[in-house]
């Protein structure tokens, strides 16, 4: 159940927050040098990491529990051990991939 709780909110974070910075970093490229330059400065602080962290964490939460999804809506996976086993690889796996891919992205600057 909480499985399925998280990839409604990551659905919806992902929506939001999602084309929130997508329409901020369109709208400052459009509007020349100094307002990219603005969102830039944003991007790059330690709250835009944070906040781009998180909609990789949830780009990743969302996709492994919609593949969970695909499997029970073609009928399999209902067994208890199989269904609890993939309710628990599906956030560590989330992590997992997001912390990956975080660390190659910044490895240039640790």
């Amino acid at each position: 159940m909480a499985i399925s709780i998280m990839h409604r909110v990551t659905g919806d974070g992902l929506a939001i927050v999602g084309a929130l910075a997508l329409v901020w970093w369109l709208a400052a490229a459009a509007a020349g040098p100094d307002s990219y330059a603005y969102f830039q400065s944003w991007a790059t602080s330690p709250i835009g990491y944070v906040i781009m962290i998180g909609l990789t964490w949830a780009f990743f939460q969302h996709l492994f529990s919609g593949l969970r999804h695909l499997v029970l809506d073609m009928g399999a996976g209902y067994e208890l051990t199989v269904n609890r086993t993939w309710s628990l690889v599906v956030p560590v796996a989330a992590v997992v991939v997001t912390a990956a891919i975080w660390l190659w992205l910044l490895a240039e600057k640790l």
